[in-house]
């Protein structure tokens, strides 16, 4: 019996427009009066989940950060943050490349700079409704609570930056490829399948009982958390690898499909 659901957003729980299902809600509701639980596993900012599920985020779990900062409503049920030490290392590495731009995530702002360039600007609030802009973000690198830094790239993240990033931060930091725009730097260790894994402890759940969906690279250890593990037919083929069944792509309503087939909603 399944009794906890983490779902991926971009690509996965989303459209290719950036919208969510129309029948979730009531779907989320259905699922929790037969004892199921939903989590949405993002990359995204808490306050930016919250804010797409306002009306049941009450009754919600949030694996957000990539795993870095897990939430149930407004309870916040672990945090694993960056090492303040690191931080001021990472942001001369993104110095290094042009069309190039961090974002500091801390639990609960994200913090980016005002010489960056308007489509970032655009990008970046998009993703993360509690914005800070200021004038330089090495005045910013003392803070206790950065669950990453995120890395946008104009153009091809996988190819461009991540590859410097990589040389230059592993492995003494975990950099993982999440868009094809978009590269997070976090702490080793740290990912959605961990945090997953913490909410099954504290919840007294097993991974059999447990159901995933992703599709992409940072969606990887979530998948391999779980037994019951769905990417989604637009999936990165190496996520693709790792999962036990393959849901309709997200522009498909592929989660929607395989929620109402396996539960009966």
């Amino acid at each position: 019996m399944i009794r906890l659901i983490a779902c991926d957003m971009d690509g996965t729980l989303l459209d290719d427009d950036k919208r969510l299902p129309r029948d979730l809600f009531p779907a989320l509701d259905a699922l929790r009066a037969q004892g199921v639980s939903f989590a949405v596993a993002s990359g995204r900012q808490y306050a930016s989940l919250r804010r797409d599920f306002e009306p049941v985020a009450d009754r919600m779990l949030f694996i957000s950060e990539n795993g870095a900062l897990v939430m149930r409503g407004d309870e916040r049920l672990f945090i694993d943050p960056l090492p303040a030490s690191a931080l001021p290392g990472i942001i001369e590495t993104a110095r290094t490349m042009e069309h190039v731009f961090p974002v500091i995530c801390r639990a609960g702002v994200a913090i980016i700079e005002e010489s960056a360039s308007e489509e970032f600007v655009e990008e970046t609030k998009r993703y993360y409704p509690s914005v800070q802009v200021v004038h330089d973000l090495m005045d910013h690198t003392d803070a206790d609570d950065v669950c990453k830094v995120a890395f946008y790239d104009e153009g091809d993240a996988q190819t461009h930056e991540l590859p410097v990033l990589q040389r230059a931060l592993e492995p003494e930091l975990a950099v993982i490829l999440s868009g094809a725009h978009w590269v997070d730097v976090m702490k080793p260790g740290v990912n959605k399948g961990r945090a997953m894994r913490a909410l099954q402890e504290r919840l007294s759940i097993t991974p059999d009982e447990c159901m995933a969906f992703g599709d992409y690279l940072n969606d990887i250890e979530l998948l391999e958390a779980v037994t019951e593990s769905y990417a989604m037919k637009n999936a990165h083929p190496e996520l693709a690898r790792v999962a036990r069944h393959r849901a309709p792509a997200n522009s498909e309503d592929g989660v929607m499909r395989v929620l109402r087939e396996r539960f009966s909603l």
